[in-house]
């Protein structure tokens, strides 16, 4: 089978794929079709060479360690918002939710840039593994990110009900509700996503002229089959419902939050006598103050993944076979990475403006050490035990 014969096939799998899962997904076809057609360099604003260094750089020495500290901190961040003295606000049912959800989103964007490591030693070895990354794991990338999505618009609907209507938001905020929240987004973007499982598939075959199996991939009989309807899916009605719009509503609903917030600090300070009614609006603010700047760290990291989806539909120049190819491949490198910073901030924010979080892991950390100390020492004891014995 020859490789050729198979890039033909699979020359617009790239732009398609990246147009479905918008900028975090960088696909390895796209840039076989910029080796084979761009080699002097003229694919846009940038020079191929350029959006080459762009990617590298980005893929290989700035993702891979912020994606590491992000799953080190979602992974802590879980086991602090599911503990006991954590677990009994219905807030951080959702805040625990998106913990594991973006766990799973760095783990599997961490493993999908370990071609860019391996490559260094073996090349075949890393586009196997490129290919192989590019069939049902980007799949799940693509659910977790567009569930870790809808999660921030139940999140900044949860913190409307808390700001506009405090005296509900018990009866209405229940953690039932929010279980059943987290379950419901989680069922509906699985199955707007399973389709893609048909998308594409690895075949390895043994290449005589490197002497050794490679993989290669390819589009499944059912895409081929109904093209038109994924490309359609995929491009416009996922965009849409899991990208764009929830973007639109997240925005709106933090406008209008932060707008109330305010009004209610002004308010307050207006009011002499009012104490305990104080103190809990204070609690309700600097819950929602922590909230309110997890979303907007959304906001900032996806809103320029967003507008280079956007405009990638709108105009097929700005795609990874397009005039603008160079351009598009290193702004969706640049997403990409903001995309992992976004996943990776909610642990600093926990501990900057969560003083309950910060002591338990405090405590968490300070535990350990006592412990390993201890382990330590009675290591040495048995040792000096030991040692007694045979002098004896």
């Amino acid at each position: 089978m020859a490789f050729n014969t198979t890039l033909n096939t699979l020359e617009t799998f790239g732009s398609s794929f990246n147009t479905i899962n918008a900028s975090q997904m960088n696909s390895t076809i796209d840039d076989q079709y910029s080796n084979n057609n761009n080699t002097t360099g003229s694919g846009g604003f940038i020079t191929k060479v350029t959006a080459d260094t762009i990617r590298s750089v980005i893929n290989c020495y700035l993702i891979p360690p912020v994606a590491l500290f992000g799953l080190i901190g979602n992974i802590l961040s879980l086991i602090i918002l599911g503990g006991k003295k954590m677990r009994q606000f219905t807030t951080n049912i959702l805040l625990a939710y998106l913990a594991f959800i973006d766990t799973l989103l760095l783990l599997i964007v961490f493993m999908r840039k370990v071609p860019c490591l391996v490559a260094k030693a073996d090349p075949i070895t890393a586009q196997n593994i490129d290919y192989v990354m590019l069939t049902a794991p980007a799949i799940l990338e693509l659910i977790t990110s567009r569930t870790s999505n809808l999660l921030s618009l139940v999140i900044c609907c949860e913190r409307c009900i808390a700001v506009f209507k405090p005296l509900k938001v018990k009866l209405w905020v229940t953690p039932k509700r929010m279980i059943f929240s987290v379950v419901a987004v989680t069922v509906i973007v699985i199955g707007l996503a399973a389709v893609d499982f048909n998308y594409s598939t690895v075949i390895f075959y043994y290449d005589n002229t490197k002497n050794r199996t490679v993989a290669q991939l390819m589009y499944q009989p059912f895409f081929l089959e109904n093209q038109q309807f994924f490309n359609i899916y995929n491009n416009v009605f996922l965009t849409l419902v899991l990208r764009i719009l929830p973007m639109i509503l997240i925005t709106i609903l933090t406008v209008a939050i932060i707008t109330q917030v305010r009004r209610r600090m002004v308010w307050l300070k207006d009011i002499t006598h009012a104490t305990q009614n104080s103190n809990a609006e204070n609690d309700i603010q600097a819950v929602t103050k922590m909230l309110m700047t997890i979303v907007l760290i959304y906001i900032i990291c996806l809103v320029p993944g967003s507008i280079s989806l956007f405009i990638s539909l709108v105009d097929s120049r700005f795609t990874g076979r397009g005039e603008f190819r160079n351009t598009h491949r290193a702004v969706s490198s640049m997403a990409s990475f903001l995309s992992v910073v976004n996943s990776s901030a909610n642990f600093v924010v926990y501990i900057a403006m969560n003083q309950k979080f910060s002591d338990i892991l405090v405590q968490m950390l300070c535990c350990f050490r006592k412990k390993h100390r201890r382990s330590d020492h009675g290591k040495v004891e048995s040792i000096g035990t030991i040692s007694s014995t045979l002098r004896s």
